[in-house]
């Protein structure tokens, strides 16, 4: 998950930053509650804890028969937001049941350490977090959670991008507790190299944009390359994509860098991210055949959507890497980058022919930077064991039953997670054509297309199905909210179920 590393300068990460609400949405103020957790789930002789932040939305539930409904923390640091609004507040509302947002640990203000040097990661892992979430649980069910409202609860899980993956495995890891799952974009196999990300960007970058585009991409690149072979261009290209320092020529390392971070990320960004008309709107300036050098166009649309200078140096980005301060500015990349090279690979190489970026950015570089990041003892050999768990431990793209999964069919992860083909009438997938990542978890108001708007309203049927036995359909309070198209598809799932 580089992808998560560089949402906030890339995409190595999933979504290390929190996924956004619509300006419309309610920013009603909600407090932050805290519970103190184990810090060590395996071990019972161990009795440390530390406390992770929760939000907390009860204007649903009731006194009695009220049921759960959780919104997962991943990679970011919580916001009440979504306790007030999204698709599980909309779930909440249908379902009769208190809304929580939980916040992974060590991402955001849940801190188990004093800070992120490499002795204190050994509890940073997803068998630890699926453990909070598994207390956190008991303890909204037990009688000391306002006098045990929710002890007989139903328990809903909703996820997008890698806490859709955790949700997912939540129903596998503690089956008793969690009753159904949404997982909205979550990636379930690891896999040290991941070439196929860029193959969906390029495939999105031809069906949104243009062949064109493709071919004018694939230009730059190679006269970018030529470029770099001596001084005089590296100068030429430092100055067209304003890096933050002079593009040595020939520096292997550097070189991987300013492609990884200066090109590739970008259009990772785009189309992970893309709302209609992005895609075109980036083509049209690639392929403006009134600039008629290919790299200055590539240049032109770069530099205007990162808005700040293009760091290129190799040793920049591995010194701001290792400060361990939860307050750096890349701390929420050091800790996804961690759980990457220890637990999931899901490197964004350019190893595929498939692609217009060239090799610029080899499966080496990210072992290179497990190791300076961290320790030289983060290496292949563990990344690979990491990995292979992983896949034992959970199963890689089987999933268990009552989990419906939703993908975007533009979405670069997509790959990595669950398709029509593994779609079941117990965990049913649905793909939706030209969205990208993590488009289910919104308010189904703000849906761009009637199908993403569709596939949300079968979500939640499916969901209330599972914890109440009624489908959304028949929560009478609830129909006059609904189209006559939406109407028509309940109906349909409810003569299926």
């Amino acid at each position: 998950m580089w992808l998560l590393l560089l949402f906030v300068s890339s995409t190595l990460g999933l979504h290390t930053k929190e996924p956004p609400l619509p300006e419309s949405a309610s920013r009603n103020e909600v407090p932050e509650r805290w519970i103190d957790v184990k810090l060590n789930h395996f071990d019972a002789s161990n009795t440390e804890t530390f406390r992770m932040r929760y939000y907390y939305n009860g204007q649903y539930s009731t006194s009695t028969g009220s049921n759960i409904v959780i919104y997962v923390g991943g990679e970011w640091s919580i916001s009440p937001s979504w306790v007030s609004a999204g698709l599980p507040y909309e779930l909440a509302s249908y379902t009769n049941s208190g809304l929580f947002y939980t916040e992974h640990r060590y991402y955001g203000l849940t801190r188990p350490s004093s800070d992120t040097s490499i002795q204190n990661l050994r509890f940073l892992n997803v068998d630890q977090a699926l453990g909070d979430l598994a207390e956190f649980i008991e303890h909204v069910k037990s009688e000391q959670f306002e006098g045990g409202r929710f002890r007989n609860a139903s328990v809903a899980l909703m996820g997008c991008s890698y806490a859709g993956t955790m949700a997912t495995w939540m129903r596998l890891a503690y089956p008793h507790l969690i009753d159904v799952v949404l997982s909205d974009s979550g990636p379930l196999h690891a896999k040290e190299d991941f070439p196929e990300y860029l193959e969906v960007i390029t495939e999105a970058l031809r069906s949104q944009g243009s062949e064109a585009c493709l071919n004018s991409i694939s230009d730059a690149m190679t006269r970018l390359r030529d470029l770099l072979y001596t001084n005089e261009g590296a100068a030429q290209a430092s100055s067209m994509f304003k890096t933050c320092a002079p593009l040595q020529a020939n520096a292997t390392l550097d070189l991987s860098t300013f492609f990884w971070y200066g090109i590739t990320e970008n259009f990772a960004r785009l189309v992970q991210y893309a709302m209609p008309g992005d895609i075109t709107k980036a083509c049209d300036v690639i392929t403006d055949r009134s600039q008629p050098d290919p790299v200055q166009r590539l240049a032109n649309w770069i530099t205007n959507v990162t808005g700040s200078c293009i760091e290129p140096r190799y040793t920049v980005v591995v010194t701001n890497h290792r400060n361990t301060s939860y307050d750096s500015p890349d701390a929420t990349m050091r800790l996804w980058t961690y759980q990457t090279c220890v637990e999931y690979g899901w490197y964004q190489t350019t190893t595929s022919s498939r692609q217009p970026f060239l090799t610029t950015v080899p499966l080496e570089y990210f072992h290179q930077m497990c190791k300076d990041f961290f320790s030289n003892d983060i290496d292949e050999e563990l990344l690979r064991s990491g990995i292979q768990r992983t896949n034992l431990f959970f199963g890689g793209l089987k999933r268990p039953d009552y989990v419906v999964s939703v993908a975007g069919g533009i979405d670069p992860w997509s790959p990595m997670g669950p398709n029509m083909t593994h779609s079941t009438p117990l965990s049913p997938v649905y793909v939706v054509s030209n969205s990208s990542h993590c488009r289910a978890v919104g308010p189904i108001a703000s849906s761009e297309s009637d199908e993403i708007r569709n596939v949300k309203f079968q979500v939640l049927n499916y969901m209330s199905y599972h914890m109440t036995g009624i489908p959304i359909m028949d929560a009478s309070a609830h129909v006059a909210l609904l189209t006559p198209i939406l109407l028509f598809a309940a109906l349909v799932l409810s003569i299926t179920m």
